[in-house]
């Protein structure tokens, strides 16, 4: 970005230019020989008529033939050799001594330009001409002939974003208090975007909003200049240059909008150039706020929000001796608020008395001692205050159950095959799968069907409540694959157990999942059903998650923000409790990064399961069979499943190797592969893969119930009805005999 400017000089014009301001100027007095002026040149610095940057650099060296140099004046004018005031070089105070030979400037670049776009974004350019004049002085008195060189120095127009209150929508009025808090931060671009330092200052103006109004100040700034405030220097003490409370001192009508805007400056003089409703510039409304954002979060209960005081309370059944954990945070940024103080306390009788409360205000306040009940109903209060007096109350209502686990097995059967007749054996029909599960959990120590089954179906497709599922050691639990079947309902397992990412959690609310706090206090669980497509563990995914393979740590909101986004999934079953990183699928949505060569749902079918003597608890159980096979009723020729047709793909995976080694991740020490599959064709990356395991998570737990044990729980990703009865029965003795109920032999 350089230019060249060409000035035309008549030697008249020099010969005058010289003359008014050198020899007239000698101020040496007394008896004069004869003295040969000096003589000066510039060896470095902006050439003449360059545009360059406004921080510039002279370098010049004197010379007396008949004495010494004894120091040099300088001057430094706006304009050019013709263009400028004569005055601003007339008279020996309009020139700087110096004995040195070199000097740094920060000239101004403080009249507009032109607009230019650099990587598509739009910049506003600012420059200014300059003439630096420089002269020598022997050590007589004598001045050289002045020389000179004219540049223009230009930069680029700092910038300045308000950051808080956060702008989620430019341009629309923002529901705020009567005070209101605005943050900024500006930067100031000197040669070019990239190379940038911060502002020199800043200043600020409020006004009723009318776009008329914005138009008018960014095409005639001028009128508006008695609106501003002072320059204020950006790094004045306080933040005063980076911040403000607009209300304190001024009037702010109720009911009305209104627009503050900053405006930055740079040491070259540079102005940010309009005010902008997305960047420098808020439109808010004048009204009281109904409270901080309060969120709640209980590593079992989940996350939830609360805002202001009128609300309900939250209501929660918990099992006696729960283990209630509450850490909190709030926010008042959408209003330009700032939490000073938090205060909790449990079953307050009256909210005024300060003496009632746990603590006093404290803004550090953020976290509760863990707490257990055994009987009765308890409520948590927590309260935020912002800097404006404005309230957040939250209610939590603890109504305490006891533990019974009375009963040793509980079927869950949420496993919905509608009105579907047997045919070609593509689903078990509703009596073959009730009978299948029921034969199995017969093998059980006191199990009994008519007590021991919890129908989803005829319970309306609601998950098993709470004080059900305490009064058994053990479940287990088989569920169908989608939300929906053709009758209009489904699994009950997606309605407890879906994980909500914290991104979401102010939209789609938040979830208790009883089983997880259940699996926490040492129950067991046996988990298994149709685990393709949507089915499975990515049931327990939101909708737009179900997308494979997923790492469930770091893209349980997003395949292409991963870790950087929402890390929330940690906290989520699928990876907590069963330990599961990395869940895949033989049939299901796969992601557009996995390349097609890598999977091909016909080579990826399952064609039977094989037992991991490598793992140290799979190897521990002998009596496991080595192999589980495909029913032979389920593939034999024209059934739905037939080998030469298709593969079985009602198939979940869990840690494909393939996939850990592209995100460079291990897999948990918790899960312990049960039975790995052998695909249709072998040279598919997911052979080998785990579609059944053990999770060690809580396998330490012992209920605080007479008879209770420490076991694992185990999963298996793929509907058991398909794979040959002797086997899977012999698997079932296993896991009973593991839990200790079993009946058998």
């Amino acid at each position: 970005m350089r230019c060249m400017f060409k000035y035309l000089l008549t030697s008249a014009a020099l010969a005058g230019l010289a003359l008014f301001i050198s020899c007239s100027e000698d101020i040496y007095t007394g008896q004069k020989s004869f003295n040969v002026a000096p003589t000066i040149r510039l060896t470095n610095g902006p050439i003449e008529g360059e545009i360059t940057c406004y921080q510039v650099h002279f370098y010049w060296l004197g010379y007396d033939k008949d004495g010494t140099i004894a120091y040099y004046e300088y001057a430094l004018v706006s304009g050019d050799p013709i263009g400028f005031d004569p005055a601003d070089t007339t008279g020996l105070e309009k020139w700087t001594k110096t004995i040195e030979t070199d000097r740094a400037f920060v000239v101004k670049a403080d009249e507009f330009d032109t607009m230019v776009t650099i990587n598509n974004n739009l910049y506003a350019r600012y420059d200014r001409t300059h003439t630096f004049f420089i002269r020598a002085v022997d050590d007589w008195g004598k001045r050289s002939i002045p020389i000179h060189r004219s540049f223009t120095a230009y930069t680029f127009a700092p910038y300045v974003f308000i950051d808080f209150p956060v702008n989620p929508n430019p341009g629309s009025g923002q529901v705020l208090s009567h005070k209101i808090n605005f943050r900024w931060y500006g930067r100031d671009p000197i040669s070019s975007p990239w190379n940038s330092q911060d502002v020199d200052s800043v200043r600020y103006m409020y006004f009723e909003y009318n776009p008329y109004t914005i138009d008018s100040i960014n095409t005639s700034p001028e009128k508006y200049e008695h609106w501003w405030s002072p320059w204020i220097y950006y790094h004045a003490p306080e933040d005063s240059g980076r911040s403000t409370l607009l209300g304190d001192d001024e009037i702010l009508e109720p009911k009305k909008n209104y627009v503050f805007a900053v405006q930055a400056k740079d040491e070259a003089g540079a102005i940010t150039p309009t005010i902008d409703l997305s960047t420098n510039a808020r439109k808010f409304l004048v009204i009281d706020p109904p409270g901080p954002v309060l969120t709640v979060n209980e590593p079992h209960l989940g996350i939830f929000n609360v805002i202001g005081t009128s609300f309900r309370p939250e209501v929660f059944d918990l099992v006696e001796g729960f283990p209630l954990r509450f850490s909190w945070s709030a926010s008042a940024r959408d209003y330009g608020g700032i939490i000073t103080s938090y205060r909790y306390g449990w079953d307050i009788a009256n909210l005024t008395e300060r003496e009632e409360w746990d603590v006093s205000p404290s803004p550090y306040h953020r976290s509760a001692p863990e707490k257990r009940f055994y009987s009765g109903t308890h409520i948590f209060y927590i309260e935020a205050i912002d800097n404006m007096g404005t309230m957040t109350l939250a209610r939590i209502q603890i109504d305490i159950f006891p533990i019974t686990m009375d009963r040793n097995l509980l079927l869950v059967d949420d496993f919905n095959s509608g009105k579907f007749t047997q045919v070609i054996y593509a689903m078990p029909s509703e009596k073959e799968h009730d009978e299948f599960w029921t034969d199995i959990c017969l093998r059980a120590e006191g199990f009994d069907p008519v007590v021991d089954i919890y129908d989803a179906k005829e319970h309306l497709y609601q998950p098993v409540d709470q004080q059900t599922m305490w009064r058994y050691k053990n479940i287990v639990w088989v569920y169908s694959a989608e939300d929906r079947t053709a009758d209009g309902e489904g699994s009950t397992w997606i309605k407890l157990c879906q994980f909500i990412p914290s991104s979401y959690i102010g939209r789609y609310g938040s979830k208790y999942n009883y089983l997880k706090s259940y699996l926490s206090y040492g129950g067991h669980v046996w988990t298994s059903g149709k685990s393709d497509r949507e089915g499975g563990f990515g049931a327990l995914l939101m909708f737009w998650g179900r997308v494979f393979p997923r790492n469930l740590a770091c893209e349980i909101f997003s395949l292409s923000e991963g870790c950087a986004l929402d890390t929330t999934g940690v906290h989520s079953m699928a990876y907590e409790e069963f330990c599961i990183t990395v869940l895949d699928k033989v049939w299901g949505a796969m992601r557009s990064d996995v390349r097609e060569n890598l999977r091909n749902f016909d080579n990826d079918a399952l064609s039977l399961g094989l037992k991991d003597d490598s793992d140290y608890i799979t190897a521990a159980h002998p009596d496991l069979p080595d192999s589980l096979e495909l029913w032979w009723k389920v593939v034999r020729p024209g059934m739905f499943f037939d080998p030469q047709v298709r593969g079985f793909n009602y198939v979940e995976l869990y840690d494909t190797e393939y996939w850990l080694n592209i995100i460079n991740v291990r897999t948990q020490s918790c899960l312990h592969p049960l039975y790995r599959m052998r695909t249709r064709n072998t040279r598919s990356v997911v052979n080998n893969a785990i579609f059944a395991f053990w999770t060690t998570k809580n396998a330490h737990v012992v209920a605080d119930i007479p008879g209770a044990i420490a076991a694992p729980s185990v999963h298996f990703g793929a509907p058991l009805w398909f794979f040959e009865r002797d086997q899977v029965n012999a698997i079932a003795d296993v896991i009973f005999k593991e839990w200790q109920i079993s009946n058998q032999p």
